[in-house]
């Protein structure tokens, strides 16, 4: 074994010999020379030598800087005439959805050299804009922008800003924006994290007790903002079975007297949510179990509920009622999770009828609405109505189920086939849900068809001697795609 000497002789330093660290040293001995094996020179640092600093010099005090040798404003690659373009357009079709931002006050800022932080709010609402109404590329004279360009910026900008260490209500709206952003573009966790951001720093500003830290033009019925925040979180976290980060009870403001169209119909889709979480336990776990009298109870409570007359304009009243039957749906499905249903039940929610009602019941809403009405809505009304329509088409591929059906006026075929009809414009901008519906559809048409049906009929004897002439006749072997694509018409009687 190698013995390592912790210092050497000067004679074999100087000589660059192996020492071996006795006195005297072996080498020393063995010299023919006389030799001194002395011990004196100092040892010396192996490796680089180490860097001298200098003593550093005073430094006079920093001066205020005069207005000329300011820093530049922040600057964006996207031109200011595109997003006046994108505010203008959801001014005119998004506000009812959103309505948090001052349209009017922010194509204003936008005309001169605005602060870093509304122009990421304009940044951000234009890129969620944009994803929501699928719009195409803006072409300008210097640039082609989308709403990748639009979120990208907004980021870049946002990042070089101290929003972190003084949030207000626009950074919390940026977060939001952000967040509709990726949940259109389905990047679900950093769409959850924007959400959940946006919900911390209202928190902070103390929004969720009715308290509004700052006053900006740019803002707009300030007093929903956090209740904007809250039901959106809320249907997402629901999407993707995951707990919200605010579980306590949410205010809802009253603003019975005052606030426009847009505002009350947002208080009545807040109390949709806060009246879904009371009585199915929203606020709880995805794992909790309740028994049959919970859960009818709560799908009882959500199914007296209206908008009435004064709920707003078409979108908002859209996105309330497909809510609802949503909401109707998970109940369902979740007691078909704790394997409450019966055929034989008399709870109509307990039994494999149930989807084939909320069916019907969407279906009356979604006539009332034209595609205008429900773009604007985006894809998580898109997703809900998938929901209801799945678990309808679910229940007709069940074994047996044209004996549970038997007792309908209308079998669930023919509301899965209207659905999926009225569906089918909007599943074209979602290959993936297309495909899946699609199949689902097909498969379950072909196992029950639909009834052709090519005029409308207004009295019930009528329609009743016309289904049973149309079960008398022998079943013709069903195709596909005319299953698919035929346009059917449906005259819902109550």
């Amino acid at each position: 074994m190698r013995h390592l000497v912790k210092k050497a002789c000067d004679e074999c330093i100087a000589r660059k010999v192996k020492c071996s660290g006795a006195r005297p040293c072996d080498a020393c001995r063995q010299n023919p020379k006389p030799v001194n094996c002395t011990y004196l020179k100092p040892v010396r640092r192996r490796g680089p030598k180490a860097r001298r600093w200098s003593t550093p010099k005073t430094h006079a005090a920093p001066q205020s800087l005069s207005p000329d040798d300011a820093p530049p404003k922040y600057h964006t690659a996207v031109p200011l005439v595109a997003l006046a373009y994108v505010v203008q357009l959801y001014r005119q079709t998004s506000y009812s959805v959103w309505p948090v931002i001052d349209a009017p006050a922010l194509l204003e800022k936008l005309k001169s050299a605005p602060p870093v932080d509304t122009l990421c709010l304009a940044l951000a609402l234009s890129a969620a804009t944009m994803a929501q109404l699928q719009l195409s590329p803006l072409h300008t004279t210097n640039a082609t922008v989308d709403c990748t360009i639009m979120a990208a910026e907004c980021m870049r900008l946002r990042d070089a800003s101290s929003y972190r260490e003084r949030p207000d209500v626009r950074s919390i709206l940026v977060s939001f924006f952000l967040h509709v952003y990726h949940a259109k573009i389905n990047r679900r966790h950093t769409a959850m994290t924007f959400i959940q951001e946006a919900i911390g720093g209202a928190r902070l500003l103390g929004l969720n007790a009715g308290g509004m830290a700052c006053d900006f033009d740019v803002i707009a019925n300030k007093q929903v903002v956090f209740l904007l925040l809250w039901i959106s979180e809320r249907g997402y976290a629901m999407h993707l079975g995951l707990q919200p980060s605010y579980t306590l009870p949410v205010v809802i403001p009253d603003l019975s007297s005052e606030g426009n169209a847009e505002v009350k119909g947002l208080l009545q889709l807040g109390r949709l949510f806060a009246t879904f979480d009371v009585t199915c336990g929203g606020r709880g776990s995805a794992g909790t179990s309740e028994n049959a009298e919970c859960l009818a109870e709560a799908e009882a409570a959500l199914a007296v509920l209206s908008l009435g007359q004064e709920g707003g304009p078409s979108t908002r009243l859209a996105d309330y009622c497909i809510t609802k039957e949503w909401m109707r749906t998970m109940i369902w499905q979740k007691a078909l999770s704790q394997r409450l249903l019966s055929s034989t039940s008399c709870t109509e929610l307990m039994t494999f009828r149930f989807p084939a009602v909320v069916g019907r019941s969407l279906l009356c809403s979604l006539q009332g609405f034209t595609e205008s009405d429900l773009l604007p809505l985006g894809r998580d009304q898109l997703l809900k109505c998938f929901e209801v329509t799945n678990s309808l088409a679910d229940t007709i591929l069940l074994p047996g189920s044209s004996a549970v059906h038997s007792t309908l006026q209308w079998r669930p075929q023919d509301f899965l086939h209207a659905l999926y009809q009225k569906l089918l414009p909007f599943l074209e901008q979602d290959p993936m849900l297309k495909a899946l519906l699609r199949a689902k559809t097909a498969e379950a048409l072909v196992k029950a068809p639909a009834r052709l049906l090519g005029l409308g009929y207004g009295n019930n004897n009528r329609l009743t001697e016309q289904i049973l002439s149309r079960q008398t006749e022998e079943p013709e072997e069903a195709n596909v795609e005319d299953l698919l694509t035929t346009p059917r018409r449906i005259e819902l009687v109550s």
